[in-house]
């Protein structure tokens, strides 16, 4: 069944604000037998807000939107549904006293904009809302244009509110409008990997594409790395998990070292996993990224159990005095060196007391970079009680995009370097 979400807000077209409503309800949807075909944002005009929500009842079943059903002067959604379907909005009453309650509990009083959020399209179903004041409503659409009936579902906007609509009301509607035989089944796996680019992952996967007639296959590529999705289509859900894990087989087969995780894991999870696994800590010495490695590692709970510290080295002076880098080395290889990289590494591991020692040093411009060594260039090392390893990289992208890719890069070289690849 196809699915269109329209995200309605002028601040989403002007840049600064992310739209993350789409991404939650495209996977709630699918777990429901729903594919998002299409997605739309559009700002706060009515005529702007009406055209998209047409031309979205024309080629899709089901239609969400978020956003535009506050108290404020340029929250209009819901008078552009009623005036689409033909319907009359009213006062909702058991609304307006849910409304009422929540602001008294706050020590606000009820005001004229306020009780406007409990104004509903008629014959609609009332979604109510545990996390704020406006509410979702849910309601069937069928005019001389549609064969078939559509399902129009209008969320508020902030997140919170959307994921708790939708879980304590609206996937349920939603199901019943579907209909279990009717339904069928959408499978996703997501696959993410790392140190292979989008057209090296292509030539790898080429044959997979046609392999199995429902299911498709997609690359999408980003600072991360490269994801692969498998979608799978079919009639019962235990043949189309079959497809997916044969599928998601051949994939890993032919991925191999590359693939670091799986579904919504991260580099940093999946290196948390196998340093607790295993018993070990880390340290780590930054140049270039500037203790974006070190946040990454501590941002997961638990964190004390495998980190030990982190000093971001910026300076070569400090290289010297914190680290212990030969100033000799500095001079003679340069800061950004394998050389200096590997030193980096024994020494943060030494001066820590940690199992293992990683580091980068780098240049992330704009500016700095020579014919030598450009702009993009960094150097990678993981170091333990016996060895230490050392690998070049040369990152494209804007200064925040090399930073970024470098310590996926690190991260991916410490998870290589613990699992024996």
């Amino acid at each position: 069944m196809r699915a269109e979400i329209i995200a309605i807000g002028s601040e989403l077209l002007l840049g600064g604000v992310a739209d993350t409503n789409s991404l939650f309800l495209a996977e709630e949807l699918l777990k429901i037998g729903i594919e998002v075909r299409f997605k739309t944002v559009v700002g706060d005009d009515p005529k702007d807000i009406e055209e998209a929500l047409l031309h979205a009842l024309g080629r899709a079943q089901v239609v969400l939107t978020t956003g535009g059903l506050g108290p404020t002067e340029d929250d209009l959604t819901r008078k552009v549904i009623a005036r689409v379907t033909g319907r009359r909005l009213s006062l909702h009453e058991e609304t307006l006293r849910a409304i009422t309650q929540r602001l008294a509990a706050r020590q606000r009083r009820m005001t004229p904009a306020q009780s406007s959020q409990a104004l509903i399209p008629s014959r609609a179903t009332v979604i109510p809302n545990p996390a704020g004041t406006a509410p979702g409503f849910f309601l069937h659409h069928k005019d001389d244009r549609h064969k078939e009936e559509r399902a129009l579902m209008c969320l508020p906007g902030p997140s919170m509110e959307v994921q708790h609509i939708f879980h304590e009301g609206g996937r349920a509607l939603l199901e019943a409008f579907v209909g279990n035989a009717a339904r069928g089944t959408l499978v996703r796996r997501r696959l993410r990997t790392f140190g292979l680019i989008e057209s090296e992952l292509d030539a790898r996967l080429k044959d997979l594409y046609a392999a199995e007639k429902h299911a498709v296959l997609g690359l999408q590529a980003g600072v991360y790395g490269v994801d692969i999705s498998i979608t799978v289509q079919g009639r019962h859900p235990a043949s189309a998990e079959s497809v997916a894990k044969r599928l998601e087989r051949q994939v890993r087969d032919r991925v191999g070292e590359y693939l670091y995780a799986a579904g919504s894991q991260t580099m940093e999870g999946v290196v948390a996993l196998k340093l607790k696994a295993k018993g070990l800590t880390v340290a780590v010495a930054e140049s270039c990224t500037g203790g974006w490695i070190g946040q990454r590692l501590t941002s997961l709970p638990g964190s004390s159990a495998y980190f030990e510290q982190g000093v971001v080295t910026y300076s070569d002076r400090a290289k010297v005095d914190l680290l212990k880098v030969p100033e000799s080395l500095i001079r003679q290889k340069g800061a950004v060196s394998a050389d200096v990289a590997q030193a980096m590494a024994e020494g943060v591991r030494e001066q820590s007391g940690a199992d293992l020692g990683l580091a980068v040093t780098g240049i992330a411009g704009p500016s700095g970079g020579t014919k030598e060594k450009p702009v993009g260039l960094v150097f990678l090392a993981v170091a333990d009680k016996k060895t230490s390893v050392c690998r070049q990289h040369l990152f494209s992208g804007d200064r925040e995009g090399i930073r970024f890719r470098a310590s996926q890069a690190a991260l991916d070289l410490l998870r290589r370097h613990i699992s024996g690849k």
